[in-house]
């Protein structure tokens, strides 16, 4: 039995819509897009109407409160998500912030207490000076309310500016041992690079359970017939606790809070990561404390043409782990202790920062991050509870 986790259909696969808000008539053409995202996740009239009044809340609030943001929409199999970004200043009081009623701008304060009543989910970060990010998401009336997942996942994933599908791609399938993730870049940009990603991603759908090792030697010969990708494979072993990496071409993944690099494994894949992302001694080496982290290697290459060989290696993955891959439409000189209590903030709330900050703006960008939950033992069901959160 296997299981796809990403839960997503419509927007070119999975990727999100970007919107850039400036000014009255950009909330007007975002919330043509979430109409757009509505039926493509089959909202009724309800609740297409309940993500229409979020997505004009947020995109209110950031010309308001910021000036200038970005709406990301996205269409789920039941449901839309939307996340909110801005540079703006930032709110010292979150909490409060989420109440009906409140208000720093002299106005009736329905923004955020609207879009908190209205969304099924939602997640909010913000900090004096760091900006805000928002993430909702609406659902059919009367489905499933997914649980907590454990581990979560989050994933953004944004097509090059003014391109309607993404070269880049990711994936998470389970397999009754465990679940993998796989992070694909397909050269270039358009609908070619499209094609590679994707057949990447077929491979790990068609195949899950085996090593990332061998997806990758199985994805080497899919994609031949198309112009190349690079990827990440990530399995997490839910019997054994630990999480097996193979990587090709510049995927950058590191982990936090994990147990150091089997060196026993094919090599030594991982190095202690300093802040900033230059590498060198991580700022501590304590076996699961959140601040140690490892960049992990992947090998030079093109899955598809130019791939000598293949680099597999494990690290412990304990209940304080985090995993992040990124394409490299991503810069990679990010420090998570840059922004006050990030790191404790929810898969898709770190995610959508890093792409905020980040993302270099002239390629496919995606960021994915996969979270234990301190205190939760992972079975084989929690591989199947397990989701985009």
């Amino acid at each position: 039995m296997e299981s796809s986790l990403d839960g997503a259909s419509g927007l070119a696969g999975g990727t999100h819509r970007s919107f850039e808000i400036g000014d009255a008539s950009s909330v007007a053409f975002a919330r043509r897009g979430a109409a757009q995202a509505a039926h493509l996740a089959g909202l009724d009239a309800t609740d297409a109407g309940r993500l229409a009044i979020v997505l004009t809340e947020a995109a209110t609030n950031i010309l308001k409160h910021a000036g200038h943001g970005e709406l990301l929409v996205r269409a789920l199999e039941r449901g839309v998500e939307l996340i909110a970004l801005d540079r703006g200043p930032g709110i010292a009081d979150v909490r409060a912030a989420q109440s009906d009623g409140h208000s720093t701008a002299g106005t009736p304060g329905t923004g955020l207490g609207a879009i908190n009543r209205l969304s099924d989910q939602l997640a909010l970060w913000s900090q004096p000076g760091h900006g805000t990010v928002l993430r909702v998401l609406v659902q059919q009336a009367g489905g499933p309310r997914p649980a907590r997942p454990a581990p979560e996942i989050g994933g953004v994933c944004v097509p090059y500016p003014g391109e309607d599908v993404c070269g880049d791609g990711w994936q998470a399938q389970a397999d009754p041992g465990g679940f993998t993730i796989a992070v694909a870049d397909g050269l270039g940009h358009g609908a070619q690079a499209h094609v590679a990603a994707a057949a990447a991603l077929e491979v790990l759908r068609k195949r899950p359970g085996l090593t990332p090792g061998a997806l990758m030697e199985l994805s080497h010969a899919a994609l031949r017939p198309t112009r190349g990708a690079a990827l990440a494979l990530a399995r997490f072993d839910l019997v054994r606790s630990t999480v097996s990496f193979c990587g090709t071409g510049n995927i950058s993944a590191v982990a936090y809070g994990t147990g150091k690099p089997n060196h026993g494994a094919q090599g030594h894949g991982a190095t202690p990561r300093s802040s900033g992302g230059s590498g060198g001694s991580s700022a501590a080496d304590t076996p699961g404390d959140m601040r140690s982290s490892y960049q992990i290697v992947s090998r030079n290459g093109i899955v598809g043409h130019t791939m000598r060989g293949t680099q597999e290696f494990e690290l412990a993955w304990r209940d304080s782990g985090t995993l992040i891959l990124h394409s490299d439409g991503v810069g990679t000189r990010w420090d998570l202790d840059a922004w006050p209590g990030l790191a404790h903030q929810s898969a898709v709330v770190i995610a959508a920062v890093l792409y905020r900050d980040f993302s270099r703006r002239r390629d496919d960008a995606t960021v994915v991050v996969v979270k234990a939950q301190p205190g939760v033992q992972l079975t084989h069901e929690h591989a199947f509870a397990a989701h985009p959160h």
